[in-house]
């Protein structure tokens, strides 16, 4: 398989996620303690791996014929819902972080994503 970069608007999204990540898990200490922080520490985490799991799988399945593409995205898209629902459930019931906190940072790609929208479309005049 030949090396495919990432596109750079992909690039400047997971920057802007990770930024924003950071941020989150730097402010939420202070203001809202150590639980909170660890859930928007932990969302951040699994929701950044699910990203670039997504991404290495639709790399490989470019490769592939479109029948075994698609049949190759439906197990990995299985597998990596099963896997992160039960990080998911380890983190909430057994190692009891604030679900709020988790959520949070489970929206870290999302929130990437719309920051980079608003900004291409509103400061940088829509190009």
């Amino acid at each position: 398989m030949k090396n495919i970069s990432k596109d750079p608007v992909q690039k400047r999204i997971e920057f802007i996620a990770l930024a924003l990540w950071a941020g989150f898990c730097i402010a939420s200490l202070p203001i809202a303690g150590w639980q909170f922080a660890l859930g928007v520490l932990a969302g951040g985490g699994v929701c950044l791996a699910n990203y670039q799991l997504l991404w290495r799988h639709a790399r490989s399945s470019i490769t592939l014929t479109a029948k075994q593409g698609s049949s190759y995205m439906i197990k990995r898209y299985i597998l990596r819902l099963a896997l992160t629902g039960a990080v998911l459930y380890v983190l909430v019931a057994v190692v009891r972080v604030d679900v709020l906190g988790l959520l949070l940072g489970l929206s870290v790609i999302m929130l990437g994503v719309m920051s980079y929208a608003c900004y291409t479309y509103i400061c940088a005049g829509g190009h």
